[in-house]
């Protein structure tokens, strides 16, 4: 008897998650029609118009397919980033961060600065907009165009090591220097911590969008989402304008509330 009816529950469960995977992917292909950016960026400006507020920085997990699969391998990496660029620059967000958990692309940088630029040509013409790509980790930074002037969109590149293994080397680094007397105990504090981190990684973004089926953040640097508001759509695992909108939409709307 117990049998049956956990084999019961088992299919009524599983019913009920079908449907639900059905709806959601209704959903996503009806919000894919209804934002469609057609590499314009007035479209995407009047979309972004309409709310309140947009955050200044963004970042953005994503997953590296496999090569058989649709838009897999480096080269999709590098289509999404690409995509994901000309969002933020037609949108006026100036920071963008791309978190992928092996960190695969940074060493397709070349690969990435051509791909960018043309995607780039294809949304605004002749006239790209400036940009720079950093790999905090390994100090690399690589500007694209006017070199003497801020960069209309920075992009940085983390990974698994930007996350856990930065904060033990930054306790390491700080351990070793008290030992030393180079640091007194009494210096080491949280305002410390968090500039030399935020110098290691990069600022915290304002919205953290998780294009994957669940939300998954993949040991995602931890000290950088404190205040961070996170976005996903059950069931996706493309990066897609749509979820992009409705991700700023969603962040429009939310309040922070900061405790004394």
């Amino acid at each position: 008897m117990k049998h049956t009816i956990l084999l019961a529950l088992f299919f009524l469960m599983s019913i009920v998650r079908n449907l639900q995977f059905v709806y959601n992917k209704a959903c996503l292909r009806f919000y894919s029609m209804a934002y469609y950016p057609n590499k314009t960026p007035q479209v995407i400006r009047d979309d972004v118009v309409k709310l309140n507020k947009i955050p200044k920085r963004i970042s953005c997990i994503i997953n590296l397919r496999a090569d058989e699969e649709e838009n897999g391998g480096i080269e999709g990496l590098i289509g999404d980033i690409s995509e994901l660029a000309a969002w933020c620059l037609s949108a006026g967000i100036p920071s963008l961060t791309i978190y992928e958990y092996n960190g695969a692309i940074k060493s397709s940088i070349p690969e990435l600065q051509r791909y960018l630029t043309k995607n780039l040509r294809s949304y605004f013409g002749v006239s790209v907009p400036t940009f720079c790509i950093k790999v905090p980790h390994s100090n690399i930074t690589l500007t694209v165009g006017d070199e003497g002037s801020t960069p209309d969109l920075e992009i940085s590149l983390l990974s698994r090591v930007d996350g856990k293994p930065t904060i033990v080397e930054l306790t390491k680094t700080m351990s070793e220097l008290t030992a030393n007397k180079e640091l007194s105990v009494n210096d080491i504090t949280v305002k410390l911590i968090d500039e030399e981190i935020c110098e290691l990684v990069g600022l915290e973004p304002d919205l953290l969008i998780c294009f994957n089926p669940v939300l998954d953040l993949q040991d995602y640097p931890p000290w950088h989402i404190r205040l961070t508001e996170m976005y996903w759509e059950p069931d996706n695992n493309n990066v897609n304008y749509a979820v992009f909108i409705r991700a700023l939409k969603k962040f429009s709307q939310s309040k922070a509330n900061l405790g004394k």
